[in-house]
């Protein structure tokens, strides 16, 4: 404290007492102003952030086709479901992603052959709501730069899911592991 309070001094000296009036005191202003703001940033503790606000702001820096690919497969997949369902179906991808009986990219497993609903519908794949859009990428980045979620350890080995409103010809064949939202997890 002692230190900010002698750069304090030392900046204050600095200005000419002419110059400083012949401005009116505004650079004698906005220079206490902005050491009033250096040491208030070196006193108090800044505010966390939310977590889906973090993400947000590194999302931004990663533009990876995965990361496009796994954010489309959620967006069009579980936009509609909260952020846990959100989370879960990139999970899911991933695990697929990392299986053998998968292919090795996202793009490729996502493409695969009817095995997501949205790619395989021959309907347009427009996205339409910017903010669940935001949040798809957000939950993207979130799976893909976060292993260690306790969600993706709860879904560890889980390779299917469908809606709960469907009967899917394969569900009988797998062993239920969770429901999330309106989707049902097997392994």
């Amino acid at each position: 404290m002692k230190k900010l309070i002698n750069i304090f001094k030392e900046r204050a000296k600095a200005i000419p007492a002419e110059k400083a009036k012949a401005l009116g005191g505004a650079v004698a202003l906005a220079g206490l102003f902005s050491i009033g703001f250096m040491i208030k940033s070196h006193i108090s503790p800044q505010p966390r952030l939310k977590l889906e606000r973090r993400n947000n702001e590194y999302v931004k820096t990663l533009q990876s086709d995965e990361i496009e690919w796994l954010a489309r497969n959620i967006y069009h997949e579980a936009r509609g479901e909260s952020w846990e369902g959100m989370l879960a179906v990139g999970v899911v991808t991933l695990n697929r992603v990392k299986s053998a009986d998968y292919p090795d990219t996202i793009e490729e497993v996502v493409k695969e052959y009817k095995q997501f609903s949205w790619f395989w519908d021959g309907l347009p794949d427009r996205v339409g709501d910017r903010a669940a859009w935001k949040k798809a990428k957000t939950a993207a980045a979130e799976v893909m730069l976060n292993p260690d979620l306790p969600l993706a350890k709860r879904l560890e080995g889980v390779t299917h899911y469908h809606a709960d409103y469907v009967s899917p010809y394969w569900a009988g064949a797998k062993k239920e592991v969770t429901t999330i939202g309106r989707h049902v997890f097997y392994m």
